[in-house]
């Protein structure tokens, strides 16, 4: 029986499972341990809370009346445990079924969690769904796992949800304030519970939704972000892809990361470190941004097509996880609410995509003797429903501002047949009629809920 393994699993019968901050991320009824259990799998950027998602599911199984002897909990984030080695996951289960015999006859709730980088992990869990009375766990730091891994390695027995950053109902509620339940729709808010959202708004869009930085000094915030950026293009973007040049891969994140909410030049972007002494291709640079989508570090955003012959722009749009990332790695005398405000407004959209195919979300670019931008499409015309349309917006205030963002909405709508749309601003709400149908104007604080 191998020491290192044992006294993983001793640890958790010990200490018992941790205290948890409830999230608001679904993962179904718990399913009893049984042969041919669909798997769950849970991935997301690193650091955001997928362990502790865990813990509060195991405290779930408890609280239903499941004895604690019936769990494994194994984290395969230990140096003690690299390098990897083929049978590490059987040696694993073969332990803890040998800790607690009645486990392998009554059944078990099992939790592996950072399994990605074990040798056959997917093979491993085919097996162990397939033939162990068992209800199966999976976590995972990359988005392949709810892709090519799972299509070619998982075949079918696995459900997977993304956990992010905590969104701006999370953030509230981490920090005492009140979240009416109506709030996120048309509900009334008393002025108590208004005034709380709209003082946690500007917190959150700060200093972002990552749990371990709440506490902190901004300056320790910061530092703390930028090594929860750095390691993940360590472990899962050097390490994992052989990048060859870790120093471009580090300036170049640093980049997209301060970026978000703005469009980001390839070819630019490779002349800007050609300059400084650093020869890196418009192709490298394009495969390390998809490095960092496939790690939940930084997401691209594509032009609105109903073709799939239409050429891409060289020019795409960027935003980082979590609103933090993007203030961490700004320069010091950047203070762009509007640049946060539509990060966080696109982080929203995110999480609510995972089971939506790629392009459910875009951006719109209309010529049409003008040019209107909305910064955010999100549908799918095969699944109907229509689009919905989002313009982002710290303020109306000025005539110039509010005549563009409706122009622009006015626009899209137009294009995609659509009778709403909606602007999302810092703390305004009103409605406006068009020829075309209505325009929503909401204040972020009761919007981000939704």
């Amino acid at each position: 029986m191998n020491s290192v393994i044992a006294e993983k699993i001793q640890d958790f019968i010990d200490d018992g499972i941790p205290e948890a901050f409830e999230r608001d991320l679904d993962l179904g009824p718990v399913r009893p341990p049984a042969r041919g259990n669909l798997a769950t799998v849970v991935t997301g950027v690193r650091r955001c809370g997928k362990t502790y998602r865990l813990f509060q599911e195991m405290r779930r199984i408890v609280a239903e009346g499941w004895p604690l002897e019936s769990i494994l909990y194994f984290n395969f984030e230990d140096e003690r445990l690299k390098p990897y080695r083929p049978g590490l996951l059987a040696e694993v289960l073969d332990t803890f079924y040998a800790m607690r015999p009645s486990a392998r006859r009554d059944g078990a709730f099992l939790f592996f969690d950072e399994i990605q980088e074990v040798p056959e992990w997917g093979a491993f869990l085919r097996r162990v769904v397939d033939g162990t009375m068992s209800t199966v766990y999976v976590t995972g730091s990359s988005s392949r796992m709810l892709s090519a891994d799972l299509a070619s390695e998982f075949r079918g027995r696995a459900i997977s949800r993304e956990l992010f950053p905590m969104g701006l109902s999370e953030y509230a509620r981490y920090h005492g304030v009140e979240v009416p339940a109506g709030a996120a729709g048309d509900g009334a808010v008393g002025s108590a519970a208004r005034a709380g959202l709209r003082h946690a708004l500007p917190g959150y869009l700060l200093r972002g939704g990552f749990i371990a930085v709440q506490g902190l000094p901004a300056s320790d915030a910061v530092q703390l972000l930028q090594e929860y950026a750095n390691r993940t293009v360590a472990l899962d973007v050097i390490e994992r892809h052989g990048v060859r040049n870790p120093a471009a891969a580090a300036r170049f994140l640093a980049r997209c990361l301060a970026s978000s909410g703005r469009e980001l030049s390839l070819n630019r972007a490779a002349g800007a470190f050609k300059s400084a002494g650093l020869a890196v291709s418009r192709a490298t640079l394009s495969g390390l941004l998809g490095y960092y989508e496939e790690s939940y570090l930084v997401f691209e955003l594509g032009e609105f097509s109903r073709s799939l012959s239409e050429n891409a722009r060289s020019a795409s749009k960027v935003y980082a996880v979590d609103p933090g990332m993007l203030t961490a790695f700004s320069p010091s005398a950047v203070r762009d609410e509007g640049q946060r405000l539509e990060t966080a407004v696109f982080d929203r959209l995110r999480r609510g995509a995972g089971g939506m195919r790629e392009g459910a979300i875009s951006r719109l670019v209309v010529d049409d003797g003008g040019r209107h931008e909305v910064d955010f499409v999100v549908g799918d015309a095969l699944l109907g429903g229509g689009y919905r349309l989002v313009q982002v917006s710290v303020s109306m205030a000025e005539r110039a501002t509010r005549e563009r963002e409706v122009a622009g909405l006015r626009a899209g709508m137009r294009r995609l047949d659509a009778a709403e749309g909606w602007i999302v601003t810092m703390d305004e709400e009103e409605e406006i009629d068009v020829p075309e149908g209505a325009v929503h104007v909401v204040p972020a604080w009761r919007w981000l809920l939704g």
